[in-house]
Formats: C-alpha cells, structure tokens, sequence
C-alpha cells in the first residue's frame, strides 16, 4: 500500500531525519555539522549504495537520479555529471531526494514479496534501461522538462512521475537532512540571515543552492520572503510592522 505522504506533516519529517542523523552519530561517534554527511548517513543508517550509470531518458525528460529500491541502490545519471558540477548542492540534493522516496514513500517490505500481474506497488515506478549494467530496471525517477508539443509524450513521461504528494513529501525530506531544524536555528543565532550575502555563506557552508536554503528557512519560520520583494524580513510580523510605515 502507498503511503499517504499529503499527511506527513513538516514535523513529521523533520523528526524522521533527525532521528537518521543521530543514528549516524551513535554509529560513528561524530556529532553532525554542516556540510551534513549526507552519502555517508544515507550509506550507514539507511544502507543504500551509490552508482553511476547512464540511465535512458524518454524525448524531452531530464533523469538526475532514480531509486533502485529492491536492489538497495540509488542511481545517479552519469549523462548529467557537468550539470552536478555547475550547480552546487544538486548532487547532494538528488541524493537526499531518492533517501527521501527510500525512506519514506515506498513500501520496503512489500518490494521482497511478488505482486499479482499489473498490480504495482506505487504509479511513479518506471521502466529504464541502465547501460553499464546491461538491465532493464525500476526506478523512482526525478524528470524536469517535458515537450508540450506531443500529447503522447507527456502523457509517456507523466505514467512515470512522481505525485505532487511525492514530490513535496520527498523534497522537503532531502531540505530537512540537508538543512536540520536546530543546525539551521543554531547558524540565525550566529549570523544575520536577513541579509543575502550571509545566506549564500550560509547556502555555501550547507553545500545547498539558495533556493534550497530560502524555501528551508521560511518553512521553519525563520524569515519571511515576499514574492517579487528582495527584502529578506524576520518574520511576517515584520514585514507589516514595516509596511505600516509607509
């Protein structure tokens, strides 16, 4: 059965990568700062392993990684290695993206049972062709663009996605490993994150991109952005204490 993840709330979340991170550090005895360890909590606690391989991609698809979850391993498009290296923080978001589906979207016990014919255990598994290893697998795919010329195609790419539910579920899994609630507390306590230049510090210290970090701040609550208004404010209490002024 797949799990509701609408109703995994923020709080939910962010106990359960908390509760990973502090399982790697009774495992190794290291007390987890930024940059988190993020291969090496997803490797240790959750058992996943890491492998390069092309992976096909359908016309106008973009593959970063997929989970290979019966064989424990997250995949990660070596077609792609220049864009990992151009944006930071994108390798190691795609990872705690697929630890995200590993951890909390699929049904691991029922991936070691058969199920009856046409009967799959979650609509975003899809077929790919990895061709270092020579097989067909199933895996949870991450895809960007789509051609929105050919009603076929989308309709070929979307039978492969994930739901909106996955998708925020699991991304807010990987900001929340990434970006864990009280070292994010600990870094507004020691530097002013209401102005830029400190946040891309802060972006770079975390090894996330800052579209990554802003959308984890305002979840927890520790800044208020307006659409269109560069202004970095504290809270929305402070945004209307200033509007006000004016």
């Amino acid at each position: 059965m797949k799990r509701h993840l609408q109703c995994l709330r923020n709080e939910a979340i962010d106990g359960v990568t908390a509760q990973r991170i502090r399982e790697y550090e009774s495992k190794t005895g290291v007390t987890v700062s930024l940059p988190v360890p993020v291969e090496q909590i997803v490797e240790q606690v959750l058992g996943l392993d890491f492998d390069w391989d092309e992976i096909e991609e359908l016309p106008g698809e973009q593959i970063l990684g997929g989970l290979d979850a019966v064989n424990k391993k997250i995949l990660l498009n070596e077609k792609h290695t220049a864009l990992f290296d151009s944006k930071p923080g994108l390798l190691r978001s795609t990872i705690g993206h697929e630890a995200g589906h590993y951890d909390i979207d699929i049904d691991r016990a029922k991936l070691m049972h058969p199920t009856l014919p046409g009967m799959d255990f979650a609509p975003s598994i899809a077929k790919r062709h990895a061709k270092k290893s020579d097989r067909v697998i199933e895996i949870l795919l991450d895809r960007a663009a789509s051609d929105p010329r050919a009603a076929k195609l989308l309709q070929q790419i979307k039978d492969g996605q994930d739901t909106a539910e996955q998708r925020s579920a699991v991304d807010r899994y990987q900001s929340s490993l990434l970006m864990p609630d009280w070292l994010m507390r600990e870094a507004a306590e020691r530097i002013d994150i209401a102005k830029w230049t400190n946040l891309y510090r802060l972006a770079e210290e975390a090894q996330v991109n800052i579209s990554n970090l802003t959308v984890r701040l305002r979840r927890l609550g520790l800044i208020y952005l307006r659409d269109g208004d560069k202004t970095i404010y504290r809270s929305e209490d402070e945004f209307t204490g200033q509007k006000s002024l004016f």
